[in-house]
């Protein structure tokens, strides 16, 4: 008898690079560029706890413990990495925590009957996109006003993801997987896979492919955006219940985890085959991927416990990482870095927005890594974010372009090293057609994955 992974309140078998070059280190000799980490963390909801556990990536040990709602499921960081969004499945809310004081700082409501669990956040970080195990249905959530602005009828109660451009949302159901337009929050395209459904959907860093496990059918479907189609099925194996997926930032793998077999399995993107199968602890769940792609974090909601796998290794380094009763969802990021220094030397507002800066790296950065951090500009009352993966390198190592649209405005954004420097960059900005209102001098600042600064320029 093939066996079902039901989610822990059993109500519902939703079950339960070149641009990597641009990671610089301050402790860089000259002419060699290492990577320096700043402190990255996982964040690991423990549903039967109604806590967080913090775990400390470098150490690999459990550094705070936060109390949340009921039932904590889904869990994902805001882009600048400021604040942890978590869903209380048995709570109906989300827990808002800062990151930096490891607190809870707000309650969002989303009414009695409301079970939320997976959850996603659009690259701008304004709009939470999570599943609802009650009635199948995809609810949408400002993080502005903290409060749910939309439903999405039939949208799914499973894994969800969004493609990196923030255009459309990827929601698993029983059997099937909504792709959802993020511009009106509604359904393009219902695409059959095969029988089951997972906690955990991922997406290609160039957005291309969507990957679902499907625990009942015991493969994960692999799906293009480009025509919301199935274009292959993964096999993992007899009785292995896929539940949760996550791919490494290069895009190369596709880690898997097997629930019923104590396993994870790596799927090698490039063909769409198991290229290993590396056992962890009892009943895996999710996983999160460190920035830097060099370990994965794997849920064991059986044991308690989180797994570190080597990604150049494909096995297990070290003890079981103990955390709360019964871990489920996991996120990973690195804490927001303030820039040493950040200068506006020439700001210019009419109907086009003209910026000129420069910035220095603080001394906890992990670096710059356009390929897989996003750009976030914002001043007075405009912000505009561009995607990772956006930016163009040009010239060198260390100068790169975006020139394209965002939001339906023309975009122009350069940012070079002074004097080959690996912590010192100058930007030009500039946005064509823009209303900005608001004081002057303007509040501006400048969020380049965890990297963040913040200062006043007259115009």
């Amino acid at each position: 008898m093939h066996v079902q992974i039901m989610h822990p309140l059993g109500n519902r078998d939703r079950v339960s690079g070149f641009l990597r070059l641009f990671v610089f280190s301050l402790l860089a000799a000259a002419f060699a560029c290492t990577t320096l980490h700043a402190q990255t963390v996982a964040y690991v909801t423990n549903f039967r706890g109604n806590t967080v556990s913090v775990i400390d990536t470098s150490t690999n040990t459990v550094t705070a413990t936060i109390a949340v709602g009921n039932g904590p499921d889904g869990v994902v960081f805001s882009p600048d990495d400021s604040r942890v969004y978590i869903t209380n499945l048995a709570g109906s809310s989300i827990s808002v925590i800062d990151t930096v004081s490891q607190t809870v700082v707000a309650t969002i409501p989303l009414g009695a009957l409301l079970l939320p669990g997976p959850v996603a956040i659009t690259p701008d970080g304004k709009t939470l996109y999570l599943t609802d195990s009650s009635n199948g249905d995809v609810e949408v959530v400002s993080t502005v006003t903290n409060t749910l602005i939309a439903t999405v009828p039939g949208g799914g109660f499973g894994g969800i993801a969004i493609t990196p451009n923030g255009a459309f949302v990827y929601a698993q159901s029983f059997g099937l997987t909504s792709a959802i337009g993020t511009a009106n929050n509604s359904i393009v395209a219902t695409i059959p896979t095969a029988a089951g459904n997972s906690l955990q959907t991922a997406i290609t860093p160039d957005g291309a492919f969507v990957y679902a496990p499907e625990s009942a059918s015991d493969l994960v479907a692999v799906i293009a955006t480009a025509t919301n189609a199935v274009v292959a099925n993964v096999p993992t194996g007899s009785m292995t219940s896929p539940t949760g997926v996550a791919i490494t930032p290069d895009g190369a793998f596709a880690y898997v985890a097997l629930s019923n077999s104590g396993a994870v399995s790596v799927i090698q993107t490039s063909n769409n085959t198991v290229a290993a199968t590396i056992p962890v602890g009892a009943g895996p769940s999710e996983l999160a991927i460190t920035p830097d792609g060099s370990f994965v974090y794997v849920t064991n909601g059986a044991d308690n416990t989180v797994s570190v796998i080597s990604t150049a290794t494909n096995t297990v380094v070290g003890a079981p990482i103990a955390v709360g009763s019964i871990p489920v969802g996991i996120a990973i990021a690195n804490l927001s870095s303030p820039f040493a220094a950040f200068t506006i030397d020439n700001l210019a507002i009419n109907d086009n927005l003209h910026e000129q800066g420069d910035f220095t790296l603080g001394a906890n950065t992990g670096g710059i890594d356009l390929a897989h951090q996003p750009v976030t500009i914002t001043v007075n009352n405009f912000s505009l974010t561009i995607p990772a993966g956006s930016f163009k390198q040009v010239g060198g190592n260390m100068h790169f372009v975006f020139n394209g649209t965002v939001n339906g405005l023309k975009v122009n954004f350069n940012i070079q090293a002074k004097h080959g420097s690996s912590t010192q960059f100058d930007f030009v900005f500039d946005v064509h057609g823009v209303s900005i209102s608001g004081p002057n001098p303007a509040n501006v600042s400048l969020g380049i994955g965890s990297n963040t600064g913040t200062t006043t320029a007259p115009f």
